[in-house]
């Protein structure tokens, strides 16, 4: 019948998913067993799993589905899984979304921690943007590294799981490529005595794959987005990449790949400056003063 669901190319369900690079078709069952497939292979590339995995948890879908996924494969995971979530402070946005990241955490089981802004430097973000000519995001980047790296040092956490799935992959690739700066390809991935290192389950499962993810587990909620994203560079890439996937159809999926080969390649290559100790709050930075303290304005 025409206008009909194709069914699975697995079972004789009906299909929820065409990876238009393959051809294939997935019903629900396949679709969500493929994505924790593709999370649990990459976990198991990490020499040794810790006790404690803590989760970047925003609430918003990615997030949502990554700790769905996690969540779901605790029986083949040695860790305990521990939301970390930052309150920005982004008024009209944030509200929502720290509400739907403590349902969800209460529906998993998972415990939840939660650090805010205000808490930890005294200003939300609003208010950091207020007579501000910085960019919101570039702002808001270093204070959530920052806020995310005390948590977890509060929790006993060392790696982090977060949700950039393939899609930001292959942007940031390709903003990495822009910028000509190689040694972005490697920004979180190491780690040092203090800082939590981090690991990026879905970075071989696409943002429609996340998404469905999240709707198929039922924890999928139409947020609104946050203010400030219109901002970032990040936008223009991705309306970019989008439009070359419709017409070719894998190109993220390549682009993600060939971060990960020039990752590979230039393994134990990249010689880093070593990380100075603010001389301000002692924390680990890249000169005398860390950017966080330079935009308290402690200097």
């Amino acid at each position: 019948m025409v206008g009909e669901r194709p069914l699975c190319s697995h079972c004789s369900s009906r299909a929820v998913f065409l990876d238009r690079e393959s051809g294939a078709h997935l019903c629900s069952r396949h679709l969500k067993e493929s994505v924790e497939e593709r999370v649990l292979s990459r976990l198991m590339q990490e020499e040794s799993l810790p006790d404690i995995l803590g989760v970047a948890f925003s609430g918003g879908k990615d997030s949502t589905a990554l700790l769905a996924a996690l969540a779901a494969l605790k029986d083949k995971i040695p860790s305990r899984l521990i939301a970390l979530t930052v309150d920005e402070g982004i008024s009209g946005y944030r509200e929502d979304t720290i509400r739907h990241a403590k349902e969800v955490c209460n529906k998993l089981g998972v415990e939840h921690r939660i650090i805010c802004f205000t808490g930890l430097f005294g200003r939300s973000l609003d208010e950091f943007m207020k007579n501000s000519n910085r960019k919101a995001c570039t702002v808001c980047g270093i204070l959530r590294r920052r806020s995310l790296e005390v948590l977890a040092e509060q929790e006993g956490v060392r790696l982090i799981a977060t949700g950039h799935n393939q899609d930001d992959h292959a942007q940031t690739t390709l903003m990495n490529a822009f910028s000509a700066d190689i040694k972005k390809v490697f920004a979180g991935s190491g780690s040092t005595s203090r800082f939590a290192r981090r690991i990026k389950p879905f970075t071989a499962v696409s943002e429609r794959e996340v998404t469905l993810y999240a709707i198929l587990s039922d924890l999928f909620m139409d947020l609104p987005e946050c203010p400030y994203a219109g901002e970032a560079l990040r936008g223009e890439v991705r309306g970019l990449l989008n439009r070359f996937e419709q017409e070719h159809p894998g190109s993220m999926r390549n682009l993600a790949r060939a971060e990960e080969g020039i990752r590979e390649r230039l393994k134990g290559k990249i010689q880093y400056t070593p990380m100075e100790t603010c001389k301000i709050c002692g924390w680990p930075g890249s000169g005398e003063i860390c950017q966080v303290c330079i935009l308290l304005d402690k200097h």
